[in-house]
């Protein structure tokens, strides 16, 4: 049977999801295209290169970060291998290729989730599901981001697909593979049991030995790295509830803040990022220098409440017969979300993205409810498409900005690449100017300098605030009297030479 017929004997909703699935495939790749590193994904492909030329796994090598590496290493060991493998052909090659992990990911996410949702509902809501996924600007952002989070997602869905399908080994192992990639997969647990509860409440002996089965083996194949952690930094999650463990003390860590759970920033943060402003922080508006900002924005907002109007019409629907296992599944992400905020901050909206599958359904049925008014449902259906269409092109235009912006700092770059030595220590604090300049990077300490060959300073570079230095730092650096080896006035980079 051919492809088309194959696709022809589909029912017109799964036949529907595929057209979605493949428009998002389309629009993930080209963001990846244009995407250039950043953030938290400086650090990890730091730490995926590293792994790649030395053959090992870090510790406290200087590659980014003050702190050790303590990640569940699943995803840099597979960007490890990728860098590895394309290496051969090129070193531009293997950049590119690594940057195509999470946009691979996110369409399996997405694939998968229209699995799960048809297996506990049916194929129109499964349908109506992809659609929140796949333009929901969230889970565009990590499907396209070098963030572990894609992969993440990928697991967690994968372990409640095996387990819908009766495969208990292979949920449990779904499941360890989604703790070894991220923490945040422990919080997927609580609905496997749920599931097994429902499936064997009549049978609890069964249910018992299922409930193990799935525990342990969600828990055996990370726990490698748990003892890693526990015996070099003495918390087998470092760095998080650190204060419990009284692990290697690192002060960003080492607080519990139960007032940020009551600041209205934690609100406005996360709603700004679960629709695609990175990290949630919106004073990124001010920074900006877009024309007709102040008419966009609104527009954009307004945006953001339409697209959300059905799934609180979803909340209150009567039809959904999973609403107990959906309900544990957002709750449980919820509590994560409750231990990470007071614990690391506000930046918190993909903590919760392993539940947007769960919300997706919700969403599903409330569009479904505002479809059955034909004259209503037609008026939505345009709006939506119009809303959907602007957080698409919204995200060509944040990645295109970004990447630009990083452009615009080549030049610097290049001459650190192709002027200094592969072995050369700069002081350059931040964790992607390490992953641009590639070189050993330390941060700028006093005892650092007697080991530094180059010192980068840009007081102006915004894409990596901590880079910036304060004025106290400025002024012990222009004391030293370091010769200035490079200097571009349109960027503002500086570097000095501290060797003669």
């Amino acid at each position: 049977m051919s492809l088309i017929n194959k696709f022809n004997s589909l029912d017109k909703y799964t036949r529907y999801s595929l057209i979605i699935i493949i428009l998002f495939s389309v629009i993930a790749f080209s963001l990846a295209s244009i995407y250039h590193i950043s953030g938290d994904g400086c650090w990890y492909m730091s730490i995926s290169r590293f792994m790649a030329e030395n053959k090992k796994i870090p510790l406290f090598e200087p590659l980014g970060r003050d702190e050790p590496f303590w990640s569940p290493p699943l995803y840099h060991m597979l960007a490890a291998s990728v860098y590895f493998v394309f290496n051969s052909f090129s070193h531009n090659a293997a950049n590119f290729a690594v940057k195509l992990i999470s946009p691979i990911f996110g369409i399996l996410s997405l694939i998968i989730s229209f699995l799960v949702i048809k297996k506990l509902t049916n194929s129109k809501i499964a349908f109506y599901s992809t659609i929140f996924l796949a333009f929901i600007p969230i889970f565009i952002d990590y499907s396209v981001l070098s963030y572990v989070e894609s992969m993440l997602v990928f697991f967690v869905l994968l372990s409640v697909y095996f387990l819908l399908n009766g495969r208990i080994y292979l949920s449990g192992i779904a499941a360890g593979l989604s703790i070894l990639t991220k923490y945040n997969g422990l919080f997927i647990i609580p609905v496997l049991v749920y599931i097994l509860y429902k499936k064997y409440n009549e049978d609890m002996g069964l249910f018992y030995k299922n409930s193990a089965i799935i525990i342990s083996l969600s828990l055996l194949i990370p726990s490698p790295w748990f003892i890693r952690n526990w015996i070099l930094l003495g918390n087998p999650i470092w760095p998080f509830l650190n204060f419990i463990f009284n692990g290697y003390n690192l002060k960003s860590y080492s607080v519990f803040d139960y007032n940020k759970l009551i600041s209205p920033n934690l609100i406005v943060s996360t709603y700004f990022g679960i629709f695609g402003v990175p990290d949630g922080n919106y004073a990124l508006f001010s920074a900006l220098n877009i024309s007709y900002l102040k008419i966009l924005l609104p527009i954009w907002i307004l945006g953001t409440f339409i697209f959300l109007i059905p799934l609180f019409i979803g909340f209150f629907s009567k039809n959904i017969k999973e609403k107990a296992t959906l309900w544990l599944w957002i709750a449980s992400y919820f509590v994560l979300f409750l231990l990470y905020v007071p614990n690391v901050g506000f930046g918190v909206s993909r903590i919760i993205l392993p539940a947007f599958a769960a919300l997706a359904v919700f969403w599903a049925f409330g569009l479904e409810r505002l479809l059955s008014d034909a004259k209503l449902g037609r008026i939505f259906q345009f709006c939506l498409i119009l809303v959907a269409v602007g957080f698409v092109f919204t995200s060509f235009a944040k990645f295109y900005y970004a990447s630009s912006s990083w452009d615009f700092y080549n030049e610097d770059f290049s001459w650190v690449k192709s002027s200094t030595d592969e072995d050369s220590v700069f002081i350059a604090n931040g964790q992607c100017l390490p992953y641009n300049l590639e070189r050993t990077s330390l941060y700028f300490e006093e005892d650092n300098f007697q080991k530094a060959d180059y010192v980068w300073v840009n007081q102006n570079f915004w894409l990596d605030r901590k880079s910036v230095l304060d004025d106290n730092s400025l002024k012990q650096l222009q004391a030293k009297n370091y010769n200035i080896t490079y200097s571009n006035p349109e960027t503002g980079t500086k570097i000095y030479k501290t060797r003669q």
